[in-house]
């Protein structure tokens, strides 16, 4: 499970390019690429899922 926290941690820190060089190097070294694979893509569709629903809720209120 930590694995898993790490990787969504580290996938998060990515996205916002905050990402240090000694952590991104940790996770080249220590960690597995499938469960960052996992998380990449799981947070990219929440991301879009969430600026999808944003532009639903603007949109409800500008056609208003």
């Amino acid at each position: 499970m930590k694995v898993w926290l790490n990787a969504f941690r580290s996938v998060i820190c990515a996205f916002v390019g905050v990402q240090s060089e000694k952590n991104r190097r940790h996770d080249f070294e220590e960690g597995r690429f499938s469960v960052f694979v996992v998380a990449g893509i799981s947070l990219t569709f929440l991301f879009l899922i969430s600026v999808y629903g944003l532009v639903q809720l603007v949109m409800m209120y500008v056609q208003s």
